[in-house]
């Protein structure tokens, strides 16, 4: 299932602001080496799954095309992504990440 040919940014991306390497190794709580994983999917344009805790506390895995690392308008540390059943941008707090994994499944991006 492919997003269509032009998929516009993520809402909010405007507002955004990328991130360092530095940043991201200061910040305590988050799994480095999901990160390091989510990076290397977003650069060699991978299907990642996400093992993701929502904000209710419930437990999922999501299989996501990642595309972007950033601070979103509420300042925290999020991957925005498409997963790779739907064609819309989810946003994903990498505090709420607990792991990730390279499928090594390659996707085009449309972005």
């Amino acid at each position: 299932h492919l997003p269509g040919p032009a998929t516009p940014p993520p809402p909010g991306f405007e507002t955004s602001r990328p991130v360092t390497p530095v940043q991201l190794l200061a910040l305590p709580g988050l799994s480095q080496e999901a990160i390091q994983i989510v990076e290397g999917c977003i650069e060699s344009h991978h299907v990642a799954d996400v093992d993701y805790t929502d904000a209710a506390g419930h437990k999922s895995t999501i299989r996501i095309w990642p595309a972007y690392i950033r601070y979103n308008s509420a300042h925290h540390l999020v991957l925005w992504g498409i997963p790779s059943d739907q064609e819309h941008w989810e946003e994903l707090r990498l505090d709420r990440i607990r792991s990730a994994r390279d499928t090594g499944e390659e996707f085009t991006p449309t972005w």
